[in-house]
């Protein structure tokens, strides 16, 4: 993928940067979807913890719900956006 440096939103891309687990709950996903419940194994944090992770990465553009019927078990992958953001992290 070719990154776009004049397209990029830095602000955003400085808020992500500025929490080491927010990128790397970012990058996991870029490398394929998952639950919170995986990420939180994956990164050795609570699963509330990557809830909220995956909610702020959310309400950003930067990552979607795959299983958006589900309440619960919910599968999240890396949107484009966020892949761009990721490439540069």
């Amino acid at each position: 993928m070719t990154v776009d440096f004049e397209q990029l939103d830095w602000d955003l891309i400085s808020q992500v940067k500025a929490s080491k687990r927010r990128t790397q709950v970012l990058k996991e996903l870029t490398r394929k979807p998952q639950m919170n419940s995986e990420l939180a194994d994956e990164l050795d944090v609570s699963t509330k913890w990557a809830r909220r992770q995956v909610k702020w990465l959310q309400e950003r553009g930067l990552v979607e719900d795959l299983t958006e019927s589900k309440y619960n078990h919910k599968i999240y992958k890396a949107t484009n956006d966020g892949k761009q953001v990721a490439e540069v992290l």
